[in-house]
């Protein structure tokens, strides 16, 4: 979509971050299930996450903590990322305790989730966390 048309339907573009017609993500529109009061949306942690995966038939894990983990809380969702974390060719989550603690140049939590070689979820933490850098809500 481009930055006309973006607009023409109410949204906001952000072509200069990732430019292209065929860049929907980069057109943003405020969402509110009201229709009233701001377009931005509540700031939270998602303490839902693991009824959420459990809801959809996963198996979960839970941290112990995960819900009062990460680096405060969030603006919005706008999908899942999805990253492979190069590790030991053995065990379930090898990275398990990188991606809830960090490293020593990048403090954890690194994701909320982690999936495991079984396809477990784990659900490390409901608020912020370091993986994908900076976003257009930031």
């Amino acid at each position: 979509m481009n930055a006309a048309a973006c607009a023409a339907s109410g949204g906001t573009s952000y072509s200069g971050i990732c430019p292209g017609d065929s860049s929907m993500q980069c057109c943003v529109k405020g969402s509110n299930p009201s229709g009233t009061g701001s377009s931005k949306p509540v700031n939270t942690m998602l303490t839902d996450l693991a009824n959420i995966l459990r809801t959809a038939g996963l198996n979960v894990v839970e941290e112990p903590g995960w819900k009062t983990r990460g680096h405060g809380v969030l603006a919005s969702v706008k999908g899942i990322l999805v990253h492979h974390t190069a590790g030991p060719a053995t065990g379930e989550f090898p990275s398990r305790a990188v991606v809830r603690d960090g490293r020593s140049d990048l403090p954890g939590p690194l994701s909320q989730l982690g999936l495991g070689r079984s396809g477990t979820w784990y659900v490390i933490a409901a608020g912020r966390s370091y993986h994908a850098g900076a976003t257009i809500d930031d």
